[in-house]
């Protein structure tokens, strides 16, 4: 495959991003089906109130059901809202009538962080017949998350009603996936069980209970969180600081002729190395790049970042891997301080080429879930990633052959690798 073609590739991947990147999952939304729902498919958080869905969808539809809503808050919206926001600054504590308000500081540990988040619209039903009105889809009153949008974070979507006091809350954890271009969800009962934790036992806290839905399905277990906000007495707000020693010689010897020889096997496989720590930099040095223009931009809506730095993760890699699974002759030579020493270690044979590839971005892979706290993943994503490894293996025999052969191998690396990248974007995976 020649340079013209595989910057065509490069423009139409490009192209696929920039409008992946823009929001096309999320316009489905508008033009979908405004169905009506029987009360047996609905819950009813409060007696003579208003009956929830309880589930989210992409549409205005129960064919788009995404995710079940895991947790439900009573009282006002604004203390809600309060309740979820503050938490991470402020601690609230009865006070004492006969007492001024007056209070020392005290430190709240282990309590998340939430702000105001971006993320795609979803929708739920309610029925407000109970408080004299009808049957409606309506999309979330705000959304909080604790994390970095193209991180890892833990993200809620909250759904109010103007008649009765409470919120019903979906809260899951998600992470920025580089190559489907939007947020991966991994976990909606470990977010759920730890806001619930954190408001247990607090003094602005009624009750904490579970509620059996049967809400099964998307990582649920089919019960609800219920957290009863405290109605009577006065609260006020509170700030918040917030190797064993070797010593015989035989051993010592074994130990110097180990290292040489691992010395010799690293030498020899320098452009091995090389190549890993090349793909494994540049996929981490996207992510890291992301993370940091998010942090440092915060005016600036993510996706802005997104268009830029996709390209760069879908093109740097296959690019990274060809030149520097192919030795280069100048710096060879521009390296190579007397004759026969040459610092780039012997050219990469197909095999090797293959398996460093491989364990460099497959290094990278597990770092990236692992920094982001995913430890579980569907086999779906598992199997994708594992396909991309294998084009990119492909691309790197191709590359290690200077023969017809080899040139193959490239072709259908290259081709496994375009498919392995729009089919996530079209919605395969």
């Amino acid at each position: 495959m020649d340079r013209r073609r595989l910057l065509l590739f490069a423009l139409a991947v490009l192209a696929v991003s920039y409008l992946a990147a823009d929001g096309l999952g999320d316009s489905a939304a508008g033009s979908a089906e405004r169905e009506a729902l029987d009360r047996d498919r609905l819950i009813q958080p409060e007696e003579n109130g208003t009956h929830l869905w309880p589930y989210t969808s992409r549409t205005r539809s129960t064919d788009g059901r995404a995710l079940a809503i895991n947790l439900i808050i009573h009282g006002s919206d604004e203390r809600v809202r309060q309740a979820l926001i503050d938490r991470s600054e402020l601690e609230w504590e009865e006070t004492d009538p006969k007492e001024e308000d007056t209070y020392e500081p005290t430190v709240e540990e282990g309590t998340m962080e939430w702000d105001d988040a971006r993320g795609s619209t979803r929708y739920t039903y309610f029925d407000t017949e109970p408080n004299g009105g009808e049957g409606r889809w309506v999309d979330e009153s705000y959304q909080l998350h604790a994390g970095a949008y193209l991180g890892s974070r833990y993200h809620i979507r909250a759904y109010t009603t103007e008649s009765d006091d409470w919120t019903a809350i979906q809260v899951h954890q998600e992470y920025w996936d580089w190559f489907r271009l939007r947020h991966t969800v991994t976990d909606i009962q470990e977010p759920r069980n730890e806001i619930e934790t954190e408001f247990l036992d607090q003094p602005y806290v009624e009750e904490v209970r579970r509620e059996y839905h049967g809400t099964n399905g998307s990582w649920n277990d089919g019960w609800t969180a219920v957290i009863e906000l405290a109605t009577v007495g006065p609260f006020a707000l509170v700030g918040v600081l917030g190797l064993v020693g070797m010593t015989a010689g035989e051993t010592l010897g074994m130990m110097v002729r180990g290292m040489r020889d691992l010395f010799g096997w690293v030498y020899t496989n320098v452009h091995g190395f090389v190549l890993a720590a090349g793909l494994a930099g540049l996929f981490l040095g996207v992510r890291s790049a992301g993370l940091v223009l998010e942090a440092a931009l915060p005016a600036i809506t993510p996706k802005a970042f997104v268009v830029f730095l996709y390209p760069v993760l879908v093109v740097g890699l296959p690019l990274v891997t060809i030149v520097l699974t192919r030795p280069l002759e100048a710096a060879t030579r521009l390296l190579r301080l007397r004759r026969g020493a040459n610092w780039l270690g012997r050219p990469l044979k197909p095999q090797p080429a293959f398996v460093f590839t491989v364990v460099g971005l497959g290094t990278a892979f597990v770092l990236d879930f692992a920094g982001l706290g995913v430890t579980t993943l569907p086999i779906r994503l598992i199997l994708h990633r594992s396909s991309l490894l294998f084009a990119l293996g492909l691309i790197a025999a191709g590359t290690a052959r200077s023969d017809v052969k080899g040139g193959g191998f490239l072709a259908i690396g290259l081709l496994c690798w375009i498919v392995g990248l729009v089919m996530p974007l079209l919605g395969y995976l």
